[in-house]
């Protein structure tokens, strides 16, 4: 009998692209399941960045992974976009209790209070090997990586099924960052973080993860060279929603918004919990706003609003289709504390269950099936 990770994860059907957006409160889970063949068993799972920081509600990953894999199956990817704690806590004991087969990622070096979240993936990348080690570096071919070789030698490495372009961070950001002193990297490691760009079907639509990547890096190193690559049809904001995104800090005036002009997003997904809840009061409300110009507020999907994930189908002729699930909270969330369980639980009460319905091939909520 299949459990609540299977029913909601697990597609039922051969040729689906799915994405699905976990609730893991200030951080950034999601997994990918990618198409690999014609049966309906075809599926490779893609795990983008990993944040377990023992928050209430968040999804606990090992037992949601042991419900999923109950063949003693791994992680096929672990895609790493930076090597911060909201990004890669608990990265290592998912290695020891579930396994995960290779890891792609940024290479910052990191320094200062970052090396206790490196320490976690550098635990990791020393169990999977050197020949399982793949680093992010911005191109404007489909499905290239670089070994994590000397040379770093570029290679074409597929994912099942989908396409997808790596569009940062650039080599020469990599290069510079990487001789500067510990202070400088520490500060610069938004700059070189990954950005990816995934596209599925006959008539391709796009979903993009930008990890924390800052003003600074869409600016000067990613829109200009790659803005023939950055339309995507799903966006999963910056930074949990970070004023970071569009200035480097509060008081900018110099607001860039040329990235968003180009991407473009029908949709955008919030990895964050209610502001309230946020130790960087996440997602800014200056940020909100400047979404707000080019995103349908209907079509804002904030995670820890009603503490829900988010699931995006894309079949294989590029039809999509958007849905919010509570399941994963419910079953799979921290438990809350005594004080914590007498809050009003009225939100959570919205939008209960598998299936409730965003939205199909772009459009807003109209409660049409995929087709």
């Amino acid at each position: 009998m299949a459990n609540v990770a299977q029913e909601v994860i697990k597609p039922t059907q051969a040729g689906i692209f799915r994405s699905v957006y976990l609730y893991t409160g200030q951080g950034e889970t999601t997994l990918l399941v990618i198409p690999t063949g014609p049966n309906v068993e075809d599926y490779q799972y893609v795990l983008v960045d990993c944040d377990q920081d023992k928050e209430s509600d968040e999804i606990e990953l090992i037992s949601l992974f042991k419900d999923l894999f109950t063949d003693g199956q791994k992680i096929d990817v672990y895609i790493n976009t930076h090597p911060h704690a909201d990004h890669t806590a608990g990265i290592k004991d998912l290695y020891d209790e579930i396994g995960i087969t290779e890891v792609w990622h940024s290479n910052h070096k990191a320094s200062g209070k970052d090396e206790g979240a490196y320490k976690e993936l550098k635990y990791v990348l020393d169990k999977v090997g050197k020949s399982n080690e793949y680093h992010l570096k911005g191109t404007n071919d489909v499905n290239k990586l670089r070994k994590s070789d000397k040379a770093e030698t570029e290679v074409v490495k597929k994912i099942g099924n989908v396409d997808y372009i790596v569009l940062s961070p650039a080599e020469y950001v990599c290069d510079d960052i990487d001789g500067e002193d510990e202070k400088a990297r520490y500060r610069r490691i938004h700059e070189q973080c990954g950005v990816i760009r995934f596209g599925y079907g006959s008539d391709p639509k796009h979903i993009m993860m930008t990890g924390d990547s800052d003003k600074k890096a869409w600016k000067e190193h990613i829109t200009d060279y790659h803005k023939d690559h950055l339309t995507a049809i799903v966006l999963s904001a910056s930074h949990h929603g970070s004023r970071t995104f569009f200035k480097e800090n509060e008081d900018d005036e110099d607001v860039y918004e040329e990235h968003i002009k180009f991407i473009e997003p029908t949709y955008l997904i919030i990895s964050a919990p209610k502001q309230a809840d946020s130790p960087h009061d996440h997602p800014h409300d200056d940020a909100m706003e400047l979404y707000k110009k080019y995103v349908d507020p209907d079509n804002i999907l904030h995670l820890g609003e009603n503490l829900e994930s988010v699931i995006i189908d894309i079949d294989s002729s590029g039809q999509m289709d958007v849905r919010l699930d509570k399941r994963l909270v419910e079953t799979y969330g921290r438990k809350k504390s005594d004080s914590d369980q007498k809050r009003d639980t009225s939100d959570s009460k919205k939008a209960i269950g598998f299936g409730v319905h965003v939205g199909s091939s772009g459009t807003k909520i109209d409660n049409k099936p995929m087709g």
